[in-house]
């Protein structure tokens, strides 16, 4: 279904490809079972690709996904976020791509301790190339990314895109304005470039 339909982000998904170099680092940050990963991976030389997706479930869909379509990209089972350590992430159904699994706010019944780490510490860590271009799908938690990854946005990259869930934002104590505050202030010019329902979409560019 998400790749048929492609959930409504036609335009998103075009002007990315759009605007990708041959020589850009990509990161898929939220991959689900890899509609932005396979697309990009496409485009980008082998191993420029990085899709960021600790639920197994959706991670094994990636994957087969990607060898489908003789796509090669590295898939990481880690919650980017603003602190290193482990989360509780909630699991929201039993099919791959659902989409909207979390990291646990409530009681949820059904969760996964997963790994989390801040971006910037990750990179480091395990010698991961630094993107030029980023893409993020947290299902709320998009201020704990930006905030995990505030020095490489700052220095080495040059393009987010992030899908703001208005609704959700508040549930990890942020608002939906921060967002845009945020990639601004790290040197960002910000606009939105599609909205579905209460979910608006932000292309930032420097």
């Amino acid at each position: 279904m998400r790749f048929r339909d492609l959930s409504d982000e036609h335009s998103i998904i075009e002007d990315l490809l759009t605007a990708l170099d041959i020589d850009d680092v990509f990161y898929d940050i939220g991959a689900n079972v890899g509609t932005y990963t396979c697309f990009t991976a496409a485009q980008l030389d082998t191993g420029r690709t990085l899709a960021f997706e600790p639920e197994p479930k959706n991670a094994d869909r990636l994957q087969e996904n990607l060898e489908l379509n003789d796509l090669h990209a590295e898939i990481v089972q880690v919650v980017l976020s603003d602190t290193d350590g482990t989360v509780e992430f909630a699991l929201s159904g039993d099919e791959a791509g659902e989409g909207e699994h979390a990291i646990a706010t409530d009681n949820s019944e059904q969760t996964l301790e997963v790994e989390t780490a801040r971006g910037d510490t990750i990179i480091e860590e395990r010698g991961l190339p630094k993107p030029t271009v980023v893409k993020i799908d947290v299902e709320g938690a998009e201020l704990s990314v930006l905030r995990g990854l505030r020095e490489t946005l700052c220095t080495n990259c040059r393009l987010v895109y992030v899908e703001v869930h208005t609704e959700k934002i508040t549930d990890f104590g942020g608002e939906a304005s921060e967002v845009k505050t945020f990639l601004t202030d790290a040197g960002f010019d910000v606009t939105e470039i599609s909205q579905r329902g209460s979910e608006v979409f932000l292309r930032a560019s420097k």
